[in-house]
């Protein structure tokens, strides 16, 4: 990866990052203050967390299974849902009774869902490209290692046999019952069927 894309993805992270916290405080003093009016006291300091953070918790679990290669589940699906919806109803109720202001108060948990998923999605992408270049590391090295592995030696070159020593070793079966012929020659020499007579007359010769 080059350096303009890592700053531009650094720069879409950090934009993402603060577009999350603005919504999440807004949100957040939204359903404290509702919570406040429904006599919740020191309690309305923590309701808060435990909507907007089922969103986070479910994203969470989201990207770990996917990244682990295994179904989301529907459970992660219904904890962002409802996370989602109660964030949204929390704020629309703490609104001004008015349309504008409504929709004013809807918007907080709506970017928060919204740039969390984005956030995700950035570290889903970034995590792909780092397991890919991971992955074309590993394969290179796999390549100079069998680039590099030593050749298997060639087999020893067999010393060429002369006739004298196929004479020699034919000398070396002969008795006083053996008819020297090529045929016998090959048996006993495992010589070529054209030097076997040559070889015959030779010892032929040596008996005579």
């Amino acid at each position: 990866m080059n350096e303009p894309t890592i700053w531009i993805k650094r720069t879409c992270v950090v934009a993402v990052a603060a577009v999350a916290a603005v919504a999440a405080v807004v949100s957040f003093d939204h359903m404290r203050a509702l919570a406040s009016d429904a006599g919740e006291g020191w309690k309305a300091w923590i309701l808060p967390i435990s909507v907007d953070g089922m969103l986070v918790s479910a994203s969470l679990v989201m990207l770990t299974r996917k990244r682990a290669g295994q179904p989301v589940g529907a459970l992660a699906w219904i904890g962002l849902v409802l996370g989602l919806l109660v964030s949204l109803a929390a704020n629309v109720a703490a609104a001004e009774p008015t349309l504008i202001g409504r929709l004013v108060a809807a918007w907080p948990p709506v970017a928060l869902g919204l740039s969390y998923e984005l956030l995700l999605t950035l570290i889903r992408e970034t995590a792909t490209v780092h397991e890919l270049s991971d992955q074309r590391v590993v394969e290179a090295a796999s390549i100079v290692h069998e680039q590099q592995a030593p050749l298997p030696e060639a087999p020893p070159k067999r010393s060429r046999k002369l006739l004298r020593d196929y004479v020699n070793e034919a000398r070396e079966h002969l008795g006083p019952d053996v008819n020297i012929t090529p045929a016998w020659v090959r048996e006993v020499t495992n010589c070529s069927r054209g030097l076997s007579p040559k070889i015959a007359a030779t010892l032929r010769a040596g008996v005579q």
